[in-house]
């Protein structure tokens, strides 16, 4: 007969793997549990470092991200979610003030990797490839790096110095940027030639349209370019006038990003948005940030065409309601019967969801994510091109979130690497230590952070950063609230309950997956040492047979009677 053993066995958590509803937590798969402990313990340099394993820009994720992982957080279900974001952001400030470089970085490949776009994807992509020790150039067209980082994200969400310092440290792994440097298909055939890969990362330029009738008049602009104008050009150059009125059409953070800036230039901005707020790929809160600011929403509201009329626009719309559920998992907006309202504006943004471009990949090409089949390239090229981000999504609601498009990159990462003759091991698949499986009587309920802003009059005559940075004593408290779902911290809990069948080894808290803290005496292992799996608040330990694999990761966690009476 086997014989059943308690083990410490690390289990996922939802915030960065899978809810129990199956939607998936960080997209990057920043490891929350162990950095947010590491902020527990002070440490903040190792919380920084374990950040930079998996997304290079933390500190814009830790201010803009739309973050699912605080959705999918355990605590959501027991008082209010733990503020990753706001953590996130604390430690990546906290690491570039303290001029803290890029380690473990190796210099061992003798292949090179082309890069086309510098947005977030194509960086991503370059920084992992680069620390593995690849020879990695960027290509971007524009004269800054960045793509949607420094074009469509607004001064006051992301700081342009904070920019600078995450491109910095993506620089010093080892990456080149080429920059004002167009890729067309003879530049393209040039890449596929000189380097061994070719990632295509140009994100999604193409505007998005909603096929209406007037909307190729010269007054209805792109909600990107606007943006970029914006960033790059400088807020003079956008001509906004004093209260002039502007419909911006969409509910994602780029029509909230448009008409926040038009705000801030003296416009009277209106988002019209064909579902209601709950349906916004937008965080909620910005309904009610927007408005303070003096944007105002009209929901429901479907355009269908647009007239001139003298100097003025006017925008006809239909009046919507809500129906079944779509297959974007939202309810689908249905047209009421002769219900129509008009606007009259001085000027439209589209902000429906841009697209992407290929047109320098050939006439054909099969997106076949994260490869891309480009059938013009010769024969010999084929197989070295492959793509990743905004890119490969087409025209999604999810085109334009950067932690996605920084998990995407991940991907098309390792699938390069393969390709390039490394041999990877695939990744475990382990337990997911869901809100059921957490102990918690040992937990008091707590209110989340509330983070401190800058007033309201200045937020709406600047594009002065709105949200602050919080302290190291406020990050310590907060980063405390989390459960650390599926990790052992040490709590002792299991060893209290033991009646000495376990040892505690007295080591300090590693990150190191699967770490044991304590070891399990077998000749004393008995109904109390099982009792002490059901006693840990946060599902750090599981039972198992001794033939089980999980035991090739966890003989080390056992000690006999007779060793320790040697010692």
């Amino acid at each position: 007969m086997k014989r059943i053993l308690p083990v410490y066995v690390n289990k996922l958590s939802p915030c960065y793997s899978k809810d129990h509803m199956g939607n998936t937590g960080c997209p990057a798969g920043n490891d929350i549990p162990r950095f947010l402990r590491l902020i527990a313990l002070r440490r903040f340099e190792e919380a920084f470092y374990v950040l930079k394993e998996t997304n290079p820009f933390s500190a814009g994720c830790g201010r803009f991200c739309d973050h699912p992982c605080e959705t999918a957080c355990n605590r959501t279900k027991f008082d209010q979610p733990v503020d990753i974001k706001a953590l996130e952001r604390f430690i990546a400030d906290w690491g570039y003030a303290n001029n803290l470089q890029p380690k473990d970085i190796k210099n061992d490949k003798d292949k090179s990797i082309a890069v086309v776009g510098s947005g977030p994807a194509g960086l991503t992509a370059a920084y992992f490839l680069s620390k593995e020790g690849y020879n990695v150039t960027v290509y971007e067209k524009h004269s800054k790096a960045g793509g949607l980082l420094s074009q469509g994200i607004p001064e006051y969400r992301y700081p342009d110095e904070i920019l600078e310092k995450e491109l910095e440290y993506i620089y010093k792994t080892g990456v080149k940027v080429r920059l004002n440097y167009e890729i067309n298909k003879n530049r393209f055939i040039d890449l596929a030639e000189e380097f061994d890969a070719v990632i295509v990362a140009t994100g999604a330029q193409s505007p998005g349209v909603l096929n209406i009738e007037g909307e190729d008049d010269p007054a209805v602009e792109n909600g990107i370019k606007f943006l970029t104008d914006i960033n790059l050009n400088n807020s003079e150059n956008v001509n906004v006038g004093k209260d002039e009125k502007i419909g911006i059409i969409g509910g994602g953070y780029t029509a909230f990003d448009v008409a926040r800036c038009a705000a801030r230039l003296g416009a009277d901005p209106h988002i019209i948005y064909r579902r209601t707020v709950n349906e916004m790929t937008a965080h909620p809160g910005e309904v009610k940030d927007s408005e303070e600011e003096g944007v105002t929403f009209h929901f429901l509201r479907q355009p269908v065409r647009i007239k001139r009329n003298g100097d003025k626009l006017k925008l006809v719309c239909s009046v919507m309601k809500l129906g079944p559920v779509d297959e974007s998992g939202r309810a689908k907006p249905v047209q009421m019967k002769d219900a129509y309202e008009e606007f009259e504006l001085d000027r439209i943004v589209m902000a429906v969801g841009d697209k992407p471009d290929l047109f320098f990949v050939g006439e054909r090409f099969v997106n076949e994510y994260p490869n891309l089949n480009c059938p013009d390239l010769p024969d010999e090229l084929k197989d070295k091109i492959f793509i990743a981000g905004d890119s490969s999504m087409g025209n999604s609601e999810l085109v334009g979130m950067v932690v996605r498009a920084v998990g995407s990159a991940q991907i098309t990462v390792e699938k390069v690497r393969k390709f390039l003759g490394e041999k990877i091991e695939p990744s475990e698949n382990r337990e997911i230590a869901f809100y059921n499986t957490i102990n918690t009587k040992y937990f008091q309920e707590t209110t989340r952070l509330v983070e401190k802003r800058i007033e309201l009059e200045q937020r709406k005559n600047t594009f002065e950063e709105i949200t602050k940075t919080i302290d190291e004593d406020t990050a310590v408290v907060f980063a405390e609230r989390c459960f650390f779902c599926g990790i052992c911290i040490q709590c002792d809990w299991c060893y209290y309950y033991s009646e000495g069948s376990l040892l505690k080894l007295g080591k300090e808290w590693s990150p190191t997956i699967d770490e044991s803290f304590y070891k399990y005496v077998l000749d004393k292992i008995s109904e109390a040492s099982f009792k002490s799996v059901e006693a840990c608040p946060r599902s750090a330990l599981s039972i198992t047979d001794e033939d089980s694999k999980l035991m090739e990761v966890c003989d080390y966690q056992f000690v006999n009677f007779d060793e320790i009476k040697g010692k």
